[in-house]
């Protein structure tokens, strides 16, 4: 177990995250959990891993949660932003959905990678770290399972989560598109979403040096 700088000058230690190594050209079969412009969170199907695949463009933002796709590992090494992420893995092309996984073959993938709660997500407490902090030491993505209400609002022209971790209150910008959009449709700032959704939180790209947390997806159980 490695231990970690925290924003308040703390040490936390973090789970070691399995990294995925395989030769350009591999194809890879990923279980989605979350998508961001330019990559997807999954979890490798033979291996179990928790990965980030990065691609040179911009990722279908119609994959969803449980979605199957496959990628093809070997794209232009400038396409990570943060050499650092544990789970960055750089693809060629696109991800292109074969399929979907759902009920407890998806389940026994969730489980074993979710975050322990007694530790602060990511390993560190706060909204952001400074970009010259990370470290492969340090995850970039993870699955949680909050164990309360898990609340959606719009404040201040942005989409925030409210859910307790650690029995401590936590507000992250959200950057779900799903859920945006739903809530634009219902004309709603306030949505409170079902117990036992798992959600994805990761670390945006760098901007102005620092790396924001942010939940990029509320996955619900099935």
């Amino acid at each position: 177990m490695s231990l970690v700088p925290t924003l308040l000058g703390l040490r936390v230690p973090v789970p070691p995250m399995p990294r995925l190594l395989d030769a350009p050209g591999t194809t890879l079969r990923l279980l989605v959990m979350s998508t961001g412009r330019r990559h997807c969170v999954g979890i490798d199907l033979a291996s179990g891993a928790l990965v980030r695949a990065w691609s040179e463009g911009e990722v279908d933002h119609r994959l969803r949660p449980y979605d199957v796709v496959a990628v093809t590992l070997g794209g232009p090494a400038d396409s990570l932003p943060d050499p650092a992420e544990p789970e960055a893995l750089v693809i060629a092309g696109q991800p292109a959905l074969v399929g979907h996984l759902r009920g407890r073959k998806a389940l026994r993938l969730v489980r074993p990678l979710l975050h322990p709660e007694h530790t602060p997500l990511l390993g560190f407490n706060g909204a952001a770290i400074p970009f010259w902090q990370r470290s492969p030491d340090h995850p970039s993505a993870a699955l949680a399972s909050p164990g309360g209400p898990l609340v959606a609002t719009v404040e201040s022209g942005g989409l925030w989560c409210h859910f307790l971790w650690g029995g401590r209150p936590q507000v992250l910008a959200c950057a779900d598109p799903r859920l945006a959009a739903s809530m634009a449709r219902m004309a709603t700032d306030y949505v409170s979403i079902r117990p036992g959704a798992f959600i994805v939180v990761a670390l945006e790209p760098p901007v102005e040096g620092q790396c924001q947390k942010v939940v990029e997806a509320i996955v619900p159980r099935r």
